[in-house]
């Protein structure tokens, strides 16, 4: 009876220590898929010559993949998904004949990717041209990953992206340390 009891006192201080070590590593692993597809998708603009877009998708496994716009279905934002693809005629959108080159699926561990920018309209397209910068970005854009719902403010990442195209996370998770 004395070792079940001692089980359970270890289990009841276990417990909340694992789901927070469980939200951590969700948090991490999405961020890091993030930023290794805008690594992607800048290397990829800057081989190619310019014209590869990275840009959120409200179907990004559909036959014809296209960009989202605003915040997305259920305002989420990213979680929807994205797709990279090489943007023939630098409009922006995908077309037929442009290429797709990577498709992220909707992401189900995390409630909210939202990309926005200083005068907090909501950022769902980033076009790298043949210098790896940034084509149409107008101040640094903000992505916080999860949301205060599902996620402890400790364990919640904000990724940074700056006018040169290049994207880190912020130091200590704060949507204000990306300026």
């Amino acid at each position: 009876m004395l070792v079940i009891v001692i089980v359970a006192i270890l289990i009841m201080f276990a417990v909340p220590s694992f789901q927070w070590m469980i939200q951590k590593v969700t948090i991490y692993s999405n961020v890091n898929t993030f930023l290794s597809d805008m690594r992607y998708a800048r290397s990829e603009g800057i081989r190619r010559g310019g014209g590869v877009v990275l840009c959120r998708s409200d179907a990004p496994e559909a036959a014809a993949p296209a960009c989202g716009s605003g915040f997305g279905p259920g305002g989420n934002g990213w979680v929807s998904g994205w797709i990279i693809f090489q943007d023939l005629s630098n409009d922006g959108n995908k077309n037929t004949n442009d290429p797709l080159l990577r498709v992220q699926a909707p992401i189900i561990a995390i409630n909210s990717i939202l990309g926005t920018l200083p005068d907090s309209s909501s950022y769902t397209t980033f076009s790298f041209t043949a210098t790896g910068r940034l084509r149409s970005l107008t101040g640094v854009a903000t992505m916080p990953f999860g949301g205060d719902g599902m996620f402890a403010k400790t364990v919640q990442r904000v990724v940074c992206v700056s006018l040169s195209g290049r994207a880190r996370i912020a130091g200590d998770g704060s949507i204000s340390s990306c300026g």
